[in-house]
């Protein structure tokens, strides 16, 4: 019963914050706006968009988006963030990831370390070899974020994911097949389908959402066209690299993905949402508490059909995300009450007061999240 008491703590404390704070009123959005590109090893160039605010100097951060989003995903938070607190978010910028937005297409196969690894390179090119920052991402991008904190925890200030608790894993013993079924059939970027305008495209998006999300409608789908689609003949499509949509060759192992978790060293934030990717059959389920973990690794081996990787239900994906997280040191797992996988887009407000509350160092107001 105590446990079941500390995880609804988890729920209640974040929602009781939120909810005790006075609304933000509208406000003229201070932070100036600019495009950048950085060039990467193996002759790709990302693209993205960096917000400033006007802070002499400061925080510096790199925002990774979700697979087959772009950095336009951050449009709405990152600006609150830099107004919102001027010396911690003093420089934010927001790539699109290789393949995604307007950044080069690697024209074949891609994997979370590659994604990490052209993170590590970008920060270079933005703020000098060796250099320290922070690193926050969502879905996708926030597993590659806690990649590379894990990685290069001598260089990470802080770090977040949103929706995310790190990239999917796969059994070793799924390696051959996963390898085999990649490599069916190569992408063909003559077949991708064409859509008579942006609003059009948008409302295929928005009802054939990556993950369900009912918060995510085409008014957050038309965010991501401005970057996503390209003009063609007979209308629009999405610039993605055909090559996302293959599936990955190759999985990190279970026990890879938790050796990059107790390899992190620097403060952890997850911003969770309760109709997000954690909700099963309509009920969030807390991948941070320990009744979870347990429960998820019995039913994974009590239950073989429940041991699926695929997606963020199956038994065994939950109990390797909530060993992941329990292995992080310095976490703070905020549940927002409100809003889906996409919660930044839909609910930018209370992710920015979970991050600028965390970023100024008020675990306190949390109670026991992240205990």
């Amino acid at each position: 019963m105590a446990v079941v008491r500390s995880a609804l703590v988890h729920t209640t404390a974040a929602a009781a914050f939120l909810l005790r704070r006075p609304p933000r009123p509208c406000v003229r959005m201070l932070a100036s706006t600019s495009s950048v590109e950085v060039a990467v090893p193996g002759g790709l160039t990302l693209r993205g968009t960096r917000y400033a605010s006007d802070a002499s100097e400061g925080g510096r951060w790199l925002l990774l988006h979700g697979w087959l989003d772009n950095s336009d995903s951050f449009a709405a938070l990152a600006p609150k963030l830099c107004d919102a607190d001027g010396a911690a978010f003093a420089d934010v910028v927001a790539l699109d990831l290789a393949g995604h937005g307007l950044s080069d297409h690697r024209n074949g196969p891609y994997h979370a370390v590659d994604f990490a690894a052209d993170a590590i390179y970008a920060a270079n090119e933005l703020w000098g070899e060796g250099c320290h920052f922070n690193v926050a991402g969502h879905s996708l991008g926030g597993g590659v974020a806690l990649m590379v904190a894990g990685a290069w925890p001598d260089r990470i200030r802080r770090v977040a994911a949103i929706e995310s608790a790190g990239a999917l894993a796969g059994p070793a013993a799924d390696a051959p097949s996963s390898l085999r079924k990649s490599c069916r059939r190569p992408p063909v970027g003559g077949s991708r389908r064409v859509f008579r305008d942006a609003a059009d495209a948008a409302q295929r998006r928005a009802a054939k959402n990556v993950m369900a999300d009912a918060r995510f409608t085409e008014r957050e789908a038309l965010v991501l066209t401005a970057r996503g689609l390209e003009e063609v003949d007979g209308g629009v499509r999405w610039r993605t690299d055909p090559w996302l949509l293959r599936p990955s060759r190759l999985r990190l192992d279970p026990s890879q993905g938790l050796a990059f978790a107790r390899a992190t060293t620097a403060p952890a934030l997850l911003v969770l949402a309760k109709d997000g990717g954690f909700a099963r059959t309509g009920r969030f389920v807390d991948p941070s508490s320990w009744w979870v973990r347990v429960g998820a690794a019995l039913a994974a081996r009590v239950r073989p059909g429940a041991a699926s990787f695929r997606g963020l239900g199956g038994a065994a994906t939950l109990a390797d995300l909530s060993a992941r997280i329990r292995a992080l040191r310095r976490r703070t797992v905020v549940t927002l009450p409100a809003g889906g996988h996409h919660v930044h887009l839909s609910e930018p407000d209370a992710v920015a007061d979970a991050f600028v509350a965390w970023a100024n160092g008020g675990t306190d107001v949390y109670g026991a999240l992240g205990a």
